[in-house]
């Protein structure tokens, strides 16, 4: 008989504490538009258990983990939304570190206890329950997410769902996991926001009143809203939102319950394959002709301003990391290596692993698995230093691969430690 348990804590932060996601933008936040939770999710079969946690946050840091995992027995999972306009958690990355961005202690030190306290209550108290997974899609025909580098480009428009209900038919908890960035608002909202998937947690609280939504990122590191978008507000979060949850609804409605799972957990950590950076005055000299297009670039292109945008920040990355490594001779910050793991729940196979990863890699991973049901989670257990970028990415450049400190080699390392796992 499984038995599960679930515990929300609202992890928002306090006016002033500044916000994660964009470059060259101080954003101390000014308020609490939506809130910002901590959700633990216990299952067990008699045999076997798991905690998995989600957290409205850019990234929850492999440190942070490490603390929380030390203080409790068993197997736990913590697993990032990704939002832009919630604090930061994890290394922020060079360019961040150099404007003097970091962690806010009285934040982390507010967060940590409410981390224990949700997988403390979500151990104590546990109910008798069933369990479903099920896939929907929702995707640029609906005018959602999509790929960021290329005008309807690969995506992946699965929409997958985990739901726990009790003995009397009462759905307890939906785990939403889909690929899209939370980037509907910019750097130029200063309020903390959960982003569309507050949308999706608002829309579920009707149709199922006594749920605790929760949301893990998919592979999203090449996956926005950039080009099925009307817009950088609220209006086209809730939009989004609202068209994810109608989804859910209907995914959860198809779905066969089971009060009888399999729970197992495999992980390991991997060396991922590190660049090496240009000369100093080589990278400055790139960051410097990167920012002259930005500055020349006309402001009545909107998409080809934040090409030119963001191409600028994965120069001063790379500038940034370039100086960071002839002063330390490091890159890595304190999260690698990178952990990699899967959860089998079930007829389903959850891979998770950290950091923003391109889709590709997520397909594959879905292609190579052994189980017709695979989830693929990503900012998963940390973050790292840069994205997972494809060999096409990097012959092309641009700031996902300026971004990185990784070379071309490092996503199929990643997949292929992952495979191990099946």
């Amino acid at each position: 008989m499984l038995k599960a348990g679930i515990a929300i804590r609202d992890i928002s932060p306090k006016p002033g504490v500044e916000m994660a996601g964009y470059p060259h933008c101080p954003r101390p936040n000014i308020g609490v538009h939506d809130p910002l939770y901590c959700v633990a999710l216990h299952l067990d079969n008699g045999r076997d258990s798991v905690t998995m946690l989600t957290f409205d946050l850019l990234y929850f840091g492999k440190e942070y983990c490490k603390i929380i995992r030390e203080k409790f027995d068993g197997n736990i999972m913590f697993t990032s939304s990704h939002t832009h306009s919630g604090p930061w958690c994890s290394t922020p990355l060079a360019s961040e570190i150099a404007e003097g961005l970091d962690n806010d202690p009285t934040y982390i030190a507010e967060l940590l206890p409410l981390v224990e306290e949700c997988i403390t209550e979500a151990r104590a108290n546990m109910f008798d329950a069933k369990i479903a997974t099920g896939i929907g899609h929702c995707g640029k025909e609906q005018g959602v997410g999509g790929n960021r580098r290329v005008k309807n480009g690969l995506q992946d428009d699965s929409v997958n769902v985990i739901c726990v209900k009790d003995m009397n038919d009462t759905v307890r908890g939906i785990l939403l996991n889909y690929a899209l960035h939370p980037t509907f608002l910019h750097a130029e909202s200063l309020v903390v926001t959960a982003d569309y998937p507050a949308y999706i947690r608002r829309y579920l609280k009707f149709a199922f009143p006594e749920a605790i939504f929760m949301f893990a990122q998919g592979t999203s590191g090449n996956q926005s809203s950039r080009y099925h978008r009307t817009g950088q507000n609220f209006e086209e979060a809730a939009r989004v939102g609202s068209t994810l949850g109608v989804e859910v609804f209907h995914t959860i409605n198809k779905m066969e319950f089971t009060d009888d799972i399999e729970i197992a957990w495999k992980s390991k950590e991997v060396d991922l394959p590190i660049r090496t950076y240009p000369p100093l005055e080589k990278a400055r000299a790139d960051m410097e002709a990167a920012r002259k297009r930005f500055a020349e670039m006309p402001d009545d292109d909107y998409i080809a301003k934040r090409n030119a945008e963001l191409d600028m920040f994965g120069r001063e990355n790379e500038f940034y990391y370039a100086e960071q490594f002839e002063q330390t001779g490091s890159v890595c910050g304190g999260e690698l290596p990178c952990e990699v793991l899967t959860l089998k729940l079930g007829d389903t196979l959850i891979c998770a692993m950290q950091g923003e990863v391109f889709v590709e890699y997520g397909l594959e991973l879905k292609a190579a698995s052994p189980v017709e049901k695979t989830f693929v989670f990503e900012v998963t257990n940390g973050s790292l230093p840069g994205y997972i970028f494809t060999n096409e990415a990097f012959d092309e450049g641009g700031y996902e691969v300026g971004t990185s400190v990784f070379t071309r080699e490092a996503g199929a390392v990643l997949t292929e430690a992952v495979k191990s796992l099946f």
